[in-house]
């Protein structure tokens, strides 16, 4: 037997907060298993990367994870707005974007960032740094979130 909509109204805050965070955690370990059940049929492929460094990546980081079920999502290049666009004296600003390769979402509700780059191209891709510590700066570090880079020779 749930609780409706009702239930929790006639609760306190802390109590529905509780219930809330508990809601939220068993979809967490749900979804956990659920990737978990699918990396086990499918192995450890990653239809979506953009290149072969991405692919082994997740094959040898994070789909051991998702077999462990330690991982209950993981989302390949997600956007994220550090500024919308705006205009200036006349000037048009086009927004600022960055998009990391993985958004890492553990079973325990922590969320973890993950930048997997070769050396090479972090050198062509000069605003690199600036996005990134822009993107630290105004999502990650005020929501408690990690932050891997991984940078191949």
């Amino acid at each position: 037997m749930g609780l409706s909509e009702k239930d929790l109204a006639r609760l306190g805050p802390a109590a529905r907060a509780q219930i809330k965070a508990e809601l939220a955690r068993r979809d967490r370990e749900r979804k956990a298993r659920n990737m978990a059940a699918h990396a086990e049929r499918t192995g450890p492929l990653l239809p979506g990367a953009d290149s072969e460094l991405e692919r082994r990546y997740y094959a040898a980081v994070l789909w051991p994870k998702v077999v462990a079920k330690q991982v209950a999502q993981v989302e390949l290049h997600k956007r994220f707005t550090l500024y919308p666009a705006d205009s200036y004296c006349g000037l048009k600003l086009p927004a600022a974007h960055y998009t990391p390769d993985f958004v890492v979402t553990y079973a325990n509700g922590f969320v973890e960032v993950v930048e997997v780059k070769s050396a090479a191209i972090r050198k062509l891709q000069r605003d690199y740094i600036y996005r990134r510590r822009l993107f630290i700066e105004l999502i990650a570090r005020p929501n408690g979130w990690g932050f891997t880079e991984y940078i191949q020779d």
